[in-house]
C-alpha cells in the first residue's frame, strides 16, 4: 500500500505564484522576460543594421504585450491575470506572428541579390511605424479611457457600475481598441514589407472584429437602449467597410 502524501511532499505554496494564471510570480517572470527580450533588437541593430524594421517591429511587439497587461493593471485590477499579456491571444495569433518572422528573414535572405535594399528602412517602412504607433496609441487611450468599462473579454451581463463612456477617444471612435487593434496589426506589416502577410493579417484581422462587433453592439443595446443606438449614429468604428459590412446586424 502506497505511504500516504503528507504535507511536506506538496509543491511549495510559492509555487502556485508561478502556476496560476494569476499568480504574480508568473506575472513578475514574465514581465522580466519580456524587457529582456528587448535586448535582441538593440544586439540586431548592431549586428545587423540593415535589418532595423524588423528589430523596431520586435521591441514593438514587445511594448504592446506589456502595455496591455500594464493597462488592465492600472484601470481593471479586478480582472488582472496572466491572459492579459495577450501573448496567449490565440492558436492563430501566435502562428501569425511566426510566420510574419519567417516570411521577412526569407525574403531578407532571398532578395538580397534580386532587389538590394528591398527590405532594408525606406518610405513604406515608415508608413507602417506610422501605423503602428496609431494604432498601439489609439488602444492605449481607449483603455485608459474606459477605465473600469474596459474589459478584454465580452461582458454578456452589465455590471451595476458599468457605463457608457462617450467622452475622450469615444466621442469619434466607438471602438478604439479595436480600430488599434487593426491598424497596428496591419502596420506590423507595412512596417516589415511583408506583402503575403499584409494580406494575410489584414483578411483575419478585419474577420474577427466582423465577427466580434455585431454581437458586442447587440449588448450594449441591450444594456443602454436608445441611448446607445444615438451613440453610434453619431460616432465610427475607423475600420475599412466594417460599418458598412456589419450595417444589417445592427440591432
Amino acid at each position: 500500500m502506497a505511504p500516504r502524501l503528507s504535507a511536506s511532499n506538496e509543491p511549495p505554496r510559492a509555487w502556485h505564484e508561478f502556476t496560476d494564471p494569476n499568480g504574480r510570480g508568473l506575472a513578475a517572470l514574465t514581465g522580466f522576460l519580456l524587457g529582456l527580450s528587448c535586448t535582441l533588437p538593440l544586439a540586431l541593430l548592431l549586428l545587423v543594421p540593415s535589418a532595423s524594421p524588423f528589430a523596431l517591429y520586435f521591441l514593438l511587439l514587445v511594448l504592446f504585450h506589456v502595455f496591455e497587461y500594464l493597462l488592465t493593471a492600472a484601470f481593471r485590477p479586478d480582472t488582472l491575470s496572466w491572459d492579459n499579456f495577450l501573448l496567449n491571444h490565440s492558436t492563430a495569433y501566435q502562428l501569425c506572428v511566426l510566420l510574419a518572422w519567417l516570411e521577412y528573414w526569407l525574403e531578407y535572405s532571398l532578395l538580397g541579390s534580386v532587389w538590394p535594399g528591398g527590405k532594408q528602412w525606406g518610405p513604406l517602412n515608415s508608413l507602417g511605424l506610422f501605423l503602428c504607433l496609431l494604432g498601439m496609441t489609439t488602444r492605449s487611450l481607449g483603455m485608459a479611457t474606459a477605465s473600469t468599462n474596459f474589459s478584454h473579454k465580452i461582458e454578456e451581463i452589465k455590471r451595476a457600475e458599468h457605463r457608457l463612456v462617450t467622452h475622450g477617444i469615444y466621442a469619434y471612435l466607438r471602438h478604439p481598441a479595436y480600430f488599434g487593434f487593426f491598424w497596428w496589426s496591419v502596420g506590423t506589416q507595412v512596417l516589415l514589407a511583408n506583402p503575403v502577410c499584409l494580406l494575410a493579417y489584414a483578411v483575419a484581422t478585419w474577420h474577427f472584429f466582423y465577427d466580434r462587433i455585431p454581437h458586442e453592439e447587440e449588448l450594449l443595446v441591450e444594456f443602454f437602449g436608445d441611448t446607445y443606438r444615438s451613440y453610434r449614429k453619431r460616432t465610427a468604428i475607423g475600420i475599412p467597410l466594417i460599418e458598412w459590412a456589419t450595417r444589417a446586424f445592427q440591432p
